[in-house]
């Protein structure tokens, strides 16, 4: 049988105790079922006994990823009446193992036992001994570990971790605001750790592109780890902000202000889904509308608490957790917040982003191309979005090449003959140029030309993006065949 492990569930008073421990077995039991398994359960206090599976490692493998589970074990079970009968048993599964190799015996008891855990140990190794190199107690070949409930022991070489926390569902529903970047996945999982299903927002700026990459997160996010409940996704056209915020002048603090209107979707979302709060994936002070200064006036009007479960972390601790739960992007374009990130200001004013707020509807047009899905629709949802190639692979056909980066970027290296325009200049290059050219839209890491290339498409153009890295090899790869 697989033992389950559990720890600040056993903390909790025996109400809550109760509906936790059922709230794990459930999510355990949903869990092993999309999984193609199915288990009988027994509780003991702080355990969780699991049998009648047909594969361990399948089983062990959704207990890996379940909220709430500690730690797990695969383990050998027996009743006794006496140490002496531990000590043959252990010996029937062990001493053939030993040869040439050191070992270690540890005991946990719970129960009434006449013995102490230290007499057993000493006893199970004397009967191991002969049959060793010797024992090792700080990094031994193999370790023997026997855990004593009342009458019963258990024998299992190893524990594997689970993530820990608290079963999904045992605390109050959030809403997090994801991209399809770094950070954002990283916070939703912590929320997750901590008992609180979520309602995700997702604010497209460059439909299709950063849509799929999206949802490529997601799908693995949901199909990983929210093992007892489907989760509600609302996915949103947000092209008008980039018009607004990217394409005029007269914004004070288009990033500071991007962030206050997701923050508003999200509070409307939660107030009218019976959430308690907004999670999101900020770290302090890694880009300019993370400081402290600037997440005060972010804050400010949101009359819900916004959960940061990344503010102490840096950028390396972030992207090592996502490639540990499986969230890292296959590809980045980028961070949504660098489409507004010029002339960046460390301390922004409530005024000025008030300012900004009341010039456009920007939360109201947001909510009426609210989208709604849950996480078993990823997949169907992702088959109806049109295939649409827009990622240049080369220059080809005399294109209008159009670099979309600062004028320090531009000046430092450009694409030879590529035309400097900013976001919020697509019409007018379209215009200029013509729909019967084809465009090639590039910026540093290819979120900008995205939504510029989806906006020359929808303009009838054909249209391409590419990231800087991908051009500067496509002209590379020019030179050598020339040469």
């Amino acid at each position: 049988m697989i033992i389950v492990r559990y720890s600040e569930i056993g903390l909790k008073g025996s109400h809550a105790r109760r509906m936790m421990e059922n709230r794990l077995r459930g999510n355990i039991i949903q869990g092993l079922l999309s999984a193609g398994e199915n288990a009988s359960f027994r509780w003991e206090r702080g355990r969780l006994f699991l049998d009648g599976y047909s594969n361990p490692e399948r089983v062990m493998d959704v207990l890996s990823r379940t909220m709430g589970v500690k730690s797990f074990s695969e383990v050998t079970e027996m009743v006794f009446s006496s140490p002496s009968e531990i000590v043959s048993r252990a010996k029937e599964l062990y001493s053939q193992y030993l040869s040439g190799k050191k070992f270690a015996v540890r005991t946990r008891r719970a129960g009434g036992q006449n013995f102490t855990s230290v007499n057993l140990n000493l006893l199970v190794g004397d009967a191991l001994f002969p049959y060793s190199e010797g024992v090792d107690l700080e990094h031994p070949d193999l370790e023997v570990n026997i855990e004593l409930r009342d009458n019963r022991a258990y024998f299992f070489n190893s524990s594997r971790p689970g993530p820990g926390g608290l079963p999904i569902g045992s605390e109050g529903k959030l809403v997090a605001l994801v991209s399809g970047g770094i950070d954002s996945p990283v916070a939703a999982w912590m929320a997750m750790k901590r008992g609180s299903p979520l309602e995700f927002v997702f604010v497209s700026l460059a439909h299709p592109v950063d849509t799929v990459d999206f949802l490529s997160v997601m799908k693995r996010l949901v199909a990983r780890w929210t093992h007892g409940f489907d989760p509600v996704i609302h996915i949103m056209d947000g092209s008008s902000l980039v018009a607004e915020l990217a394409g005029r002048d007269d914004y004070i603090a288009p990033s500071v202000t991007f962030k206050r209107i997701l923050y508003s979707v999200a509070e409307k979302i939660a107030m009218s889904t019976g959430a308690y709060g907004i999670v999101t994936g900020e770290s302090l002070g890694q880009v300019s509308s993370q400081t402290p200064e600037n997440l005060m006036v972010i804050n400010r009007g949101i009359d819900i608490p916004v959960y940061r479960p990344l503010a102490g972390m840096d950028k390396d601790e972030i992207t090592d957790l996502a490639r540990k739960i499986g969230t890292f992007p296959e590809s980045s374009k980028g961070e949504f917040c660098s489409l507004f990130s010029r002339n960046s200001v460390m301390g922004v004013t409530a005024q000025q982003v008030e300012h900004d707020m009341a010039m456009f509807s920007f939360v109201e047009n947001l909510m009426s191309s609210d989208t709604v899905i849950n996480g078993s629709g990823i997949e169907q949802y992702t088959s109806g979005i049109p295939d649409i190639d827009l990622q240049g692979k080369e220059i080809e056909s005399d294109p209008v090449v159009v670099d979309l980066r600062g004028h320090d970027k531009f000046d430092e290296w450009h694409y030879p003959g590529s035309v400097h325009a900013r976001i919020g200049d697509v019409k007018e290059i379209v215009d200029r140029f013509g729909k019967g050219r084809t465009f090639v839209f590039y910026c540093q890491k290819g979120l900008q030309s995205a939504y510029a290339a989806s906006e020359a498409r929808k303009m009838g153009a054909v249209a391409y993006y590419m990231d800087t890295e991908a051009l500067k090899r496509t002209l590379q790869n020019r030179k050598s065949h020339t040469s």
